[in-house]
């Protein structure tokens, strides 16, 4: 008998049995070996993975403030081509955003005490400690919006609010 043929009888196996156990033991040890090398990760690992934005959204921010200013009324003299009389464009009336965002740039969470949070419409002084101690838990850092979703009692309408007074830097 073959050396395969006894160990199959030996552990009551056919050979096709026996040889299904041993590339999966085979797989196996490949694969401690991977991990043990560190070429496997973990899913939790892609989890934690943060995938980059093509902007940040702070620079967004600054490009739509940027484009909601209002423009420089033109000079009187000035003639545009084909009319023969000054322009009588009549100035860009800011909208009510644009004058929100003109005046007040909001609140700056990394710097904002509670007090200051307290005043966004729908945080309450429970909702704006758990704010602090999410700031402090990343060390004043929080890039995006959609991280204060990690935070118990802010959901997307929250979410929209707090966009709306905060400013992220």
């Amino acid at each position: 008998m073959r050396t395969r043929d006894r160990i199959a009888a030996s552990l009551g196996m056919t050979r096709p049995e026996l040889t299904v156990v041993s590339l999966l033991l085979v797989f196996f040890l490949l694969g401690l070996v991977l991990r043990s090398a560190g070429f496997v990760r973990h899913a939790a690992d892609f989890r934690n993975t943060v995938q980059s934005e093509p902007f940040s959204e702070t620079y967004v921010d600054s490009l739509l403030e940027a484009a909601l200013k209002p423009e420089a009324p033109a000079g009187e003299n000035s003639i545009a081509a084909g009319d023969h009389e000054p322009s009588k464009a009549k100035p860009t009336r800011p909208s009510s955003r644009s004058k929100h965002l003109a005046t007040d740039p909001g609140i700056v969470f990394a710097t904002a005490s509670a007090a200051e949070l307290e005043t966004i419409p729908g945080i309450s002084s429970v909702l704006a400690g758990r704010l602090i101690e999410f700031r402090k838990s990343r060390q004043g850092k929080v890039e995006r919006f959609r991280d204060f979703l990690d935070v118990k009692g802010i959901g997307r309408k929250r979410l929209e609010t707090l966009q709306q007074h905060l400013v992220l830097e």
